[in-house]
């Protein structure tokens, strides 16, 4: 990982953010958050009820040790991608971690730029990532911590330039399984049910399964279980003139963060993507405590 280049305090206002090393951006938040882990050798099950409580937080993902050491990570989408060909109970108890984690944990130090990590997420496509702290452990980096970031930013940039992402649907009486599979085709978290501004996201999923249904313990036809048997979340709507600053503390206050605006929705990793811009220089330095 490259260096970052020692600008002084008087031109730092002139440069790209994403040219700043993540402890100037946020001195006194960016370590704030712990990360949440689990063993190479847990079952699933143990990795689902953590989720539940976690997706769509600071943490997003687990952190995956052995011997003390983080050696990966796994997320609600790992999970979800087995069950569409596991839907069961089985899966969960017999299943350990190390069989469906990702190896590929980004790992940051004193030196990483927003732009470093930033790179590295989109190699990945996972914004997630864990830096050394105080403690002799990690604390965990996720969109969400990023868009601390966004909400200091000095922009003149609208969400509706921010993001063209299409919005996907979905109808009550469609089943478990054609909403997981919409998920993996569309790449996305979140589904909007047709004609609303409520949402099924992977966290809902996640959390029925373990909340709900024991993590598939004597459930036959998940699978074919339908929509309308979950309790949605709601999206926040707001204007597509929005600008990204407004955005991001929008999506920061939500507990499950998602705008939908006239022409598409709006995610913190969209929000994140942004962040790379050349053009994004002004920026409230001494201003980020959280």
């Amino acid at each position: 990982m490259k260096r970052p280049i020692n600008y002084s305090h008087t031109n730092q206002e002139k440069t790209p953010i994403s040219q700043r090393v993540m402890h100037d951006l946020l001195p006194d938040s960016l370590l704030s958050s712990p990360v949440v882990s689990i063993g190479v050798n847990d079952p699933v099950t143990e990795a689902t009820n953590l989720l539940s409580h976690n997706l769509e937080t600071f943490t997003d993902s687990l952190v995956v040790v052995q011997d003390d050491k983080p050696v990966g990570f796994v997320g609600g989408a790992d999970i979800l991608e087995e069950v569409l060909h596991s839907p069961n109970g089985a899966f969960f108890e017999k299943t350990r971690i190390k069989e469906i984690m990702h190896e590929n944990l980004v790992i940051l130090d004193k030196d990483t730029t927003l732009g470093d990590l930033l790179r590295q997420w989109m190699k990945t496509n996972r914004a997630f990532a864990i830096m050394p702290n105080q403690y002799c452990s990690y604390s965990a980096i996720s969109a969400r911590k990023l868009l601390e970031i966004g909400m200091l930013c000095k922009t003149k940039m609208e969400i509706e330039n921010i993001s063209k992402k299409k919005i996907f649907t979905f109808k009550k009486d469609q089943t478990v399984k054609e909403i997981i599979s919409a998920m993996f085709k569309n790449r996305t978290r979140k589904l909007i049910l047709e004609g609303t501004s409520q949402f099924i996201s992977d966290r809902i999923i996640i959390q029925k399964i373990s909340q709900d249904l024991n993590c598939l313990h004597d459930v036959d036809n998940f699978l074919e279980i339908k929509c309308s048997e979950f309790r949605l979340d709601k999206a926040k709507v707001a204007s597509g003139k929005i600008l990204l600053e407004e955005a991001s503390k929008m999506l920061y206050e939500m507990q499950s963060p998602y705008l939908l605006y006239e022409e598409g929705v709006l995610t913190p990793w969209d929000i994140i993507r942004n962040l790379s811009s050349e053009n994004l220089t002004e920026y409230s330095w001494g201003h980020n405590k959280k």
